[in-house]
């Protein structure tokens, strides 16, 4: 067997693996390997807004810091370049390790900084008698109540650490290097599988591996439920619920776990050979073709030693590559097609990046609990997109046009998706003092005017009765402290008119969180929307894949992946979380403030919060049908499954077996004396 066909590494290649090195098993650990790398893509997402809330970060840095992944997919187009004449596995397991690397590098915030000021003074442990009765009196702000004494603002080192840039640093960089991993894994892994396969069984085993990774979501939403309702100290005791906006999950476990997964990952996909087995027939004929003469005997030297000089030619080189990057970036199908990716990826950047904060602000979810539910529906629907699409593409192979008008479709439905979920909220939420027709804050009122309410933090209140939220126990003008979570004696309830209209007084009592609505019924119609339109928009993405695989030539089909995933990250993927989170930053109305420095917003204005999300995102998806119009337009004789070269090589096939046929009588004829 060729040694470049044997599984192993480091010059070991044992015989129990041999077998081992077929399609089949690669597709299934490329599968599982891209259900590890989306349980990270969507962990991130899950555990952002805790990451917010703990360092007290501004959603549109949130964005830049996001932007690191993209940054570096950009910087490593040369790692495609060569990886795609390389040994294609193992560069992919470099990327993979790359990946384990940053998991843990983001775990390193919380070995650094521990889970900061904020979250230790919600715990039984820190809520000692003498801190009880500091609060009391007005010297603290844990337990914030109406006080006559000034309340001077601590900024000792432990609290300029929450606002800190180190800790921000960090998570860019952990992005930065996982960008690394994601451009050789998509890159590069897709056209090993291509290759290595038969053309007309592409579009099913993309929408297998396709879908594989799709469940890879759905895991990342369970690790983050799981993760998210486990104290940020598990070995602590918080004084709130997880409803409680300031609750702060265990973001870092889950960071732990998937390094390490990444890494076992690694070490197998290392094992895989430069190319899979292949018949002996399919040898022969590969062989023969490859080498474009009569083939000498198999096993033969010179046919060795020539087949590796022939392989050494086709290595790129760096004079080379301007010219392959010139010839790909002249072909206009590929082009418009890569463009109507940015949009459609621009488009669902909001929900991409900022779903758990979107569902927490429409819906008054908590971090973990918000996509539990709304997560894997969505997965479900594109699992099917994938699959569905997957096998009917593979049965039926439609041809280039019918098949990318279908995009067109899609494109308008997510349009209309988008427009409906303008109207999908849950009331517009208040909290006394705002005003939410000059978009106004006033906190100050007779009742609570002399209780010293300007620095004290955010820590929401609610009196059942009235339904009305405060900004905190203080600014309800309570001076007593029933218990952990209630508060009593409060100046500022608003009177209940009886049915005599004679103002009685409520009950002076308010309870820690925010009060809260019932918004089940729009949270599940939010979510089967979300289903259906993931569905269809799923089962358009096989069809442009194919289109940037056909469109171009076989000897660009690596780079041109390269160079899709690049500019799609250069105008989609960099710019979109940085574009939608200054959207959302626009919207807030009650900001953290930590020593004069502005941190996350603990309140936004819900309805505008929805209408500028979605209709931003519409406007972004309309784009992208524009430029799916003109690739269906362009795309007529476009071979999509590579029906052509297996008529050509079927051609040639019959060529090599009468030249082994004559070749062999030519051996077993009598030699003449």
């Amino acid at each position: 067997m060729n040694r470049n066909s044997k599984c192993g590494f480091c010059g070991i290649f044992p015989k129990c693996l041999q077998n081992l090195a077929t399609s089949r098993s690669f597709i299934a650990v490329y599968g599982l390997l891209g259900t590890v790398q989306s349980m990270a893509f969507i962990y991130i997402v899950v555990s952002l807004t805790t990451l917010e809330k703990r360092f007290k970060i501004p959603s549109r840095t949130t964005g830049i810091i996001l932007s690191g992944n993209e940054i570096s997919q950009i910087l490593s187009i040369l790692l495609i370049y060569y990886g795609g004449s390389g040994h294609r596995p193992r560069w992919i397991a470099v990327g993979v390790g790359c990946s384990a690397i940053s998991c843990l590098v983001l775990a390193l915030p919380h070995v650094i900084y521990g889970p900061g000021q904020d979250a230790l003074a919600l715990t039984k442990e820190h809520l000692n008698s003498s801190l009880l009765a500091d609060d009391l009196a007005g010297r603290k702000s844990n337990l914030p109540t109406c006080s006559n004494d000034s309340r001077p603002e601590s900024c000792d080192v432990d609290g300029l650490t929450d606002t800190s840039v180190a800790p921000r640093l960090l998570v860019f960089f952990s992005q930065f290097i996982l960008g690394i991993g994601t451009t050789l894994y998509y890159g590069l892994g897709q056209t090993y599988m291509d290759d290595n396969t038969k053309k007309k069984n592409t579009p099913m085993l993309l929408g297998f591996t396709f879908a594989l990774r799709t469940v890879g979501p759905a895991l990342g939403f369970v690790l983050g439920y799981i993760c998210l309702n486990i104290y940020i100290d598990p070995s602590l005791h918080p004084i709130i619920d997880k409803k409680d906006p300031r609750w702060l999950g265990a973001w870092w476990l889950g960071w732990i776990i998937l390094g390490i997964t990444m890494a076992i990952f690694a070490v197998l996909l290392a094992m895989f050979p430069r190319e899979l087995q292949k018949s002996k027939k399919s040898s022969r004929e590969d062989e023969y073709l490859s080498e474009s003469e009569v083939p000498l005997k198999i096993g033969s030297t010179r046919n060795s030693k020539k087949s590796e000089e022939t392989r050494r030619s086709i290595q790129p080189s760096l004079k080379e590559f301007p010219k392959t990057i010139k010839r790909i970036l002249m072909n206009k199908l590929l082009m418009l097609n890569i463009f109507s990716g940015v949009f459609y990826v621009l488009s669902a950047s909001s929900f991409m990046n900022f779903i758990s904060k979107y569902l927490e602000v429409q819906f008054e979810t908590s971090p973990g609990e918000g996509t539990i539910i709304t997560g894997p529906l969505t997965l479900l629907g594109m699992v099917l997109g994938f699959l569905i699409s997957g096998i009917v593409i593979g049965k039926f192979k439609p041809s280039a046009r019918p098949l990318l008008f279908w995009n067109v479709i899609v494109g308008l439905c997510y349009f209309f998706g988008q427009i409906a979920f303008m109207f999908l909220g849950c009331g517009s939420g208040t909290i006394e003092g705002l005003n939410f027709d000059t978009l106004k804050m006033n906190l100050t009122t007779p009742c609570n005017v002399a209780c010293n309410c300007e620095l004290v933090k955010y820590a929401p209140v609610c009196h059942e009765a009235t339904k009305t939220t405060f900004i905190s126990a203080c600014h309800a003008g309570c001076r007593s402290v029933i218990n952990d979570t209630s508060f009593g004696d409060c100046a500022c309830i608003p009177a209940i008119v009886s049915p005599s209209n004679v103002k009685q007084s409520a009950s002076d009592v308010v309870i820690a969180g925010p009060c809260k609505e019932n918004c089940f019924q729009p949270y599940m119609l939010f979510s089967i929307v979300s289903t259906f339109i993931n569905i269809l928009g799923c089962s358009g993405r096989i069809g442009n894949v194919l289109l940037n695989y056909r469109c171009v030539e076989t000897r660009d089909k690596s780079l041109a992946q390269g160079i899709a995933l690049l500019v799609v990250s250069l105008f989609a993927l960099i710019p979109g979380p940085i574009i939608f989170g200054a959207i959302m930053d626009s919207t807030c109305l009650v900001w953290d403030t930590s020593c004069k420095n502005r941190g996350n917003c603990w309140f936004y204005h819900r309805d505008n919060f929805r209408y500028y999300i979605n209709l931003t995102a519409a406007c972004m998806c309309l784009v992208g049908v524009f430029f799916d119009l003109i690739v269906c337009y362009l795309s007529k004789g476009i071979d999509l499954y590579g029906d052509n070269d297996e008529v050509d090589k079927k051609t040639i096939t019959s060529q090599v077996h009468n030249d082994l046929k004559l070749n062999n009588q030519e051996d077993n004829s009598p030699k003449q004396l």
